[in-house]
């Protein structure tokens, strides 16, 4: 593993646990068909994400100690992780 794999591979797990906290807030859903992630743009969801950060930091939760304590890089990763995500499932458009 060289050293661009090592900070990628620590950029793809910032951004699933940003991806789990919007999950589990509601800004993203997850397919009932495939259970691939989606992005129904629910936007005035992200103040429960913001809130379940804070708290994460704040209980010392193991998933955000990657972070080394920098809320501000969480905090941006839950708007941008999301972006990659599809609006609707491509599961829905096999059927």
């Amino acid at each position: 593993m060289g050293l661009f794999d090592f900070f990628n591979s620590d950029e793809r797990k910032k951004n699933q646990v940003a991806l789990e906290i919007d999950l589990q807030a509601g800004v993203i859903q997850r397919c009932s068909l495939c259970g691939g992630l989606i992005d129904q743009q629910r936007d005035e969801r992200l103040p429960a994400a913001d809130a379940a950060a804070h708290e994460a930091f704040d209980r010392n939760d193991p998933s955000v100690a990657i972070f080394s304590g920098n809320r501000d890089d969480l905090l941006a990763r839950l708007r941008s992780a999301r972006k990659p995500l599809p609006y609707v499932c491509p599961c829905e458009n096999e059927g």
